[in-house]
């Protein structure tokens, strides 16, 4: 997958008003794409294919097209930079075609098929790590790594995807590499529980604070898998959604030891709860 540090936001706008102006199926023939039906861009309570959007969108911000065969990663790939620059995608995949050979997991046993749910997010984890600042939810994971693999099941992701994901951590930790797992978030933008254990397993330690652990983690991936770093080398971050949440927490905290003022003077009343100038 090409690397798409130049689309910027209006670059998608631009991809989406064209798609408006000539319609889907134009727009779809004009550059080479077939609908896929999987991760839909939503906007302005309409839905855009969202590989046909990304592909024009690198277009009009380097004046190359991204053609349908350099996403590797297929739509959900797509769906990874397209939330990175704040758009909404749905994460609901198309039903698969009878024709693949799908099997469910318990066909192949739990450990078999958490193997191989393994082995496939990591190469969709080694693709989200290609773009800088780029992550990746549990959700979407789940679904690749399902679709990959062709090995499905009813469960929730939920009640599995911690595990694949340890597997994962693990498997980095045997080959020297960063934590390819610090890129799997959920709808919070946060690592959430499970990345603790799965670095402790990997590492040996807990760490401190697993957002802040996971993002210098991804920095690390992002310099070791291939991102287009900008000069410096980068820097590691959280998530905005988390980095937001956060930052309302903090001002909440603050206004919360803010001492009550005074409504004539506004100046700060003491703990005794009459103010020294006006009582």
């Amino acid at each position: 997958m090409p690397p798409f540090q130049a689309v910027r936001p209006e670059h998608v706008l631009l991809a989406l008003e064209e798609f408006d102006r000539i319609g889907a199926d134009e727009f779809l023939s004009r550059y080479g794409f077939d609908h896929s039906g999987e991760f839909e861009l939503l906007h302005n309570s309409s839905s855009y294919d969202s590989l046909a959007v990304l592909g024009v969108a690198h277009l009009r911000a380097t004046g190359e097209l991204a053609p349908p065969e350099d996403f590797s990663g297929g739509p959900a790939s797509a769906a990874v930079v397209l939330r990175g620059l704040g758009f909404d995608v749905d994460g609901h995949a198309a039903e698969p075609d009878p024709a693949d050979a799908v099997v469910d997991a318990s066909e192949v046993g739990d450990e078999a098929a958490r193997t191989a749910w393994a082995d496939a997010a990591r190469d969709v984890l080694l693709e989200t790590a290609k773009t800088y600042h780029s992550v990746i939810t549990s959700k979407d994971l789940a679904a690749a790594a399902m679709s990959r693999s062709k090995i499905h099941t009813k469960r929730p992701s939920h009640y599995w995807i911690s595990d694949v994901l340890g597997r994962v951590s693990a498997d980095c930790a045997e080959r020297g590499e960063p934590l390819l797992s610090s890129l799997c978030v959920n709808t919070d933008g946060s690592v959430g529980a499970g990345y603790g254990p799965a670095v402790v397993s990997a590492r040996g330690s807990l760490p401190g604070d697993a957002d802040d652990h996971a993002a210098r983690e991804r920095l690390e991936c992002y310099r070791e898998f291939g991102a287009d770093m900008p000069a410096g080398g980068g820097s590691w971050a959280l998530t905005p959604r988390l980095s937001a949440s956060r930052s309302r927490e903090r001002r909440a905290a603050a206004a919360e030891k803010m001492p009550p003022l005074c409504p004539k003077c506004h100046t700060a009343v003491p703990s005794t709860g009459f103010c020294d100038y006006c009582d």
